[in-house]
């Protein structure tokens, strides 16, 4: 039996991957030997891959979290809420939250955590003298079951919007006075974590709280 000789990439038309190089976050929720894998492979390719290179957002088109974002990957949203909090900062003319709630299951009813996380945005805003407002921000994922993009953005509004009003709702129930608080509804227009998994899902299932004086 005849050898035959194995063309290479070059003569099979292939061009070098111009891949982004993976962010070191990304070691979050991939096993290190998949990670070594890639990066053998990578090598062997003449890809350079430097560990500390910022992993470009991808999904929608658009850069997740807004501009400023360094696009790490991020997957623990309760291990990670202050790279959370900095990726909202950089929406908000680097303000961060003073807390985040957030919303599991494409709900929009609080749970006994964010409950907690509203009742400690009332008390920072009673112990600061209860002067200036409280901005509540309303956020959602952008999955939807099929539907018609005219209804898409109806339900992806409409969801932040009562994830908003919830929120709204329970701090004037801690005691803030319903004329200091003010709502904002933003649909799924501000991503802060990649969707292609539920659980980047669940973190733009979220509504922020800022205080302003």
């Amino acid at each position: 039996m005849l050898s035959q000789a194995t063309p290479s990439d070059a003569a099979l038309g292939f061009k070098p991957s111009n891949a982004p190089a993976l962010d070191p976050s990304i070691s979050n929720w991939v096993s290190a030997p998949i990670l070594a894998h890639y990066r053998q492979t990578a090598s062997a390719a003449d890809i350079n891959t430097p560990s500390n290179a910022a992993l470009p957002a991808v999904g929608r088109g658009k850069a997740t979290g807004g501009p400023n974002m360094s696009g790490a990957v991020v997957a623990n949203m309760d291990a990670l809420s202050s790279t959370a909090a900095g990726a909202i900062a950089a929406n908000y003319g680097g303000v961060p939250p003073t807390a985040i709630v957030y919303f599991r299951g494409d709900g929009t009813t609080l749970n006994a955590q964010g409950r907690a996380k509203v009742r400690e945005a009332a008390a920072a805003f009673k112990a600061a003298g209860g002067a200036g407002m409280v901005r509540v921000v309303g956020h959602a994922a952008s999955r939807t079951a099929n539907m018609s993009v005219e209804k898409h953005l109806e339900v992806i509004f409409e969801k932040s919007q009562k994830r908003a009003d919830m929120v709204a709702q329970e701090l004037i129930h801690d005691g803030v006075p319903a004329d200091k608080v003010n709502i904002q509804a933003v649909g799924d227009s501000q991503p802060i974590y990649y969707e292609s998994m539920p659980k980047g899902e669940d973190g733009n299932r979220r509504a922020e709280i800022f205080l302003q004086s």
